[in-house]
C-alpha cells in the first residue's frame, strides 16, 4: 500500500517527491515557483474549458502552436551554452510543434483564424526576448520557459489526452502532442536526468544568473495563464 503522504514512485507528485537531483541546485529553484508560480486553478478550469468546443479546442491549440515554435526556434538558435547544452540532450525528445500541427489540422474546420492572439503575441515575445538576453549575457532564462511548458507536458499533460478526445469526438490516437513516446514511458528516470541536467546547467552560470532563471520562470507561468484567461467565461464553459 502507498503511503497516503508519499504518491505512487511513478506518479507526477511521486516524481517531484522520490527524485534526489530536485533537492538541490537549479532544480530545487525551479520546482519552487510551482507553489507560488503555477495557477492551478486558471490551468484547471482553462483545460475544461478548452473542451467545451471544438472551436475553442482549436483556437487553444493554434495558440500553443505559436507558443513552441517560437520557443523551439529560441532553443534551436540561442548560443548560450547552459541553454543549448540542456536542450541538445533533450530537444528530440520534448519537441512539440510538429505534433501541434497534425493536431490543429485535425480540427481546422473550427478555427476562424489563424493570427495569433494578443496574449500568445505576449507569450512569444517573452520568448523571443529571454533568447536574446540569454545570448548577450551568457544566461539560461529559456531554461525557465522550457521548464514551464514541457514540464507542465510530462507531468500532467499526458493525461489529458483521452478525455481530450473524449470530450470532441476527435479520432483515435489524437492529441498527439501529448505523446512523448517512449520518453514518456520511461518519465521517472527522464525526469530525474533533465533535473540533473538543470543542476549542471545552475553550475555553469552561478547565483546571479540563476535567479534571472527563477524570475524567468515566474514571467513564464505569468504569460501561461492570460493564454488561458483570455477567452474569458472560465467556469461557465468549464
Amino acid at each position: 500500500p502507498v503511503s497516503p503522504l508519499l504518491s505512487s514512485p511513478t506518479s507526477s507528485r511521486g516524481i517531484l517527491q522520490t527524485s534526489s537531483a530536485n533537492k538541490t541546485g537549479l532544480s530545487l529553484r525551479l520546482d519552487s515557483t510551482l507553489k507560488d508560480g503555477h495557477d492551478m486553478k486558471t490551468f484547471g478550469l482553462g483545460t475544461a474549458a478548452t473542451l467545451s468546443s471544438r472551436h475553442r479546442y482549436a483556437k487553444f491549440t493554434s495558440s500553443m502552436l505559436h507558443a513552441y515554435e517560437a520557443l523551439e526556434n529560441s532553443l534551436d538558435e540561442c548560443a548560450s551554452e547552459p541553454v543549448s547544452r540542456v536542450w541538445k540532450e533533450f530537444k528530440d525528445d520534448l519537441r512539440r510543434s510538429e505534433k501541434l500541427k497534425e493536431d490543429l489540422y485535425d480540427v481546422k474546420d473550427a478555427l476562424d483564424c489563424v493570427e495569433p492572439s494578443v496574449a500568445t503575441k505576449g507569450y512569444v515575445k517573452s520568448m523571443v526576448l529571454a533568447a536574446k538576453r540569454d545570448d548577450e549575457d551568457g544566461g539560461g532564462r529559456l531554461i525557465g520557459h522550457l521548464y514551464c511548458r514541457y514540464f507542465a507536458d510530462l507531468m500532467g499533460g499526458q493525461v489529458l489526452a483521452y478525455p481530450t478526445r473524449l470530450a470532441l469526438g476527435l479520432k483515435e490516437g489524437t492529441p498527439r502532442h501529448y505523446d512523448f513516446g517512449k520518453f514518456g514511458e520511461e518519465r521517472k528516470v527522464n525526469v530525474e536526468k533533465l533535473y540533473r541536467a538543470f543542476n549542471e546547467a545552475g553550475e555553469m552560470m552561478g547565483p546571479e544568473k540563476i535567479e534571472d532563471v527563477v524570475e524567468e520562470t515566474y514571467l513564464a507561468f505569468e504569460e501561461n495563464v492570460k493564454v488561458y484567461k483570455e477567452d474569458g467565461r472560465l467556469w461557465q464553459d468549464s
